[in-house]
């Protein structure tokens, strides 16, 4: 497993992941390169430079009501970024994904509309042999609110899995949205880890007084951490990877308030390092 973390592509990302225990990068930001060759060669330069590579690209992937009149431009695109994802060494394109989700309809149906629009998007990914994976993010709206996301909870998951069967369609795989949930994170590693193709590391810290006071439907009783600064047992987690032969990356996602700002790269480092400890290697 190599450990990286999720940025931009600039000077600073690039140093920091140089002085910490980093040997690839999830990227953001980078449609912009696919019709640029010339700025694909000067990044591929600048990572040689500095010893890493790419993990994988966030880009977020067509919502499940895309129309068939839009699908070939989707294709077309998606095409494009498939194509630059092996030209880097065979990344990944991941995002919280696939949006779209309408609470009108049920979950059957919602899957159904998803079946219609992956379908053809597996199997352009299984030409071009580059996995998807999807980030299991609720979405700002809560689990399946209005144009969310529907890749949220196992037995979502479950269902999109048996309707676009392509190994090359899996997850982004980040227990902290299970944490406040309430979902057993450990259980959906074993249930899904044959597609799971790349890891986010955060963590969730729970105020468990805050909770029992505002309830579930109340506010500020959970926030994002960085791994280290919160209570899930890493050690445990890559345990079962490791028991599987599991060859992906783990990809930090730093979402902690606690280092924003000038801070932001001391949170890596620090994040950086504990995980090195917790990955046995």
């Amino acid at each position: 497993m190599r450990l990286g973390f999720l940025d931009s592509f600039n000077e600073t990302a690039l140093k920091v992941a140089n002085e910490g225990p980093f040997e690839c990068l999830e990227l953001r930001g980078v449609e912009g390169w696919i019709e640029d060759g010339e700025q694909r060669k000067a990044a591929l330069s600048q990572l040689y430079d500095y010893g890493l590579s790419v993990a994988s690209f966030m880009v977020l992937g067509p919502s499940i009501r895309t129309t068939k009149d839009e699908m070939p431009g989707e294709l077309d695109k998606l095409g494009k970024l498939m194509d630059m994802a092996n030209e880097f060494g065979g990344a990944v394109l991941t995002g919280a994904a696939p949006f779209g989700y309408d609470p009108s309809k049920t979950l059957e149906e919602n899957v159904a509309m998803y079946k219609e629009v992956y379908s053809p998007i597996g199997d352009l990914a299984e030409k071009k042999s580059v996995r998807l994976a999807f980030e299991n993010w609720p979405g700002g709206k809560g689990p399946f609110g209005e144009n969310g996301n529907l890749c949220v909870t196992p037995e979502a998951i479950e269902m999109m899995f048996e309707a676009v069967e392509t190994p090359f369609i899996g997850l982004e795989f980040d227990p902290s949205h299970f944490t406040w949930q309430r979902i057993d994170e450990m259980r959906a590693v074993r249930a899904f880890m044959d597609r799971i193709h790349i890891i986010h590391a955060k963590d969730t810290e729970i105020d468990d007084d805050r909770l029992e006071w505002a309830g579930a439907f109340g506010k500020r009783w959970w926030r994002y951490r960085l791994p280290g600064f919160a209570s899930f047992d890493w050690q445990a987690f890559f345990a079962l990877f490791y028991e599987a032969g599991y060859e992906g990356d783990v990809i930090i996602e730093h979402e902690d308030s606690n280092f924003e700002g000038d801070k932001r790269p001391l949170g890596f480092l620090l994040c950086g390092k504990f995980l090195a400890s917790q990955m046995m290697e």
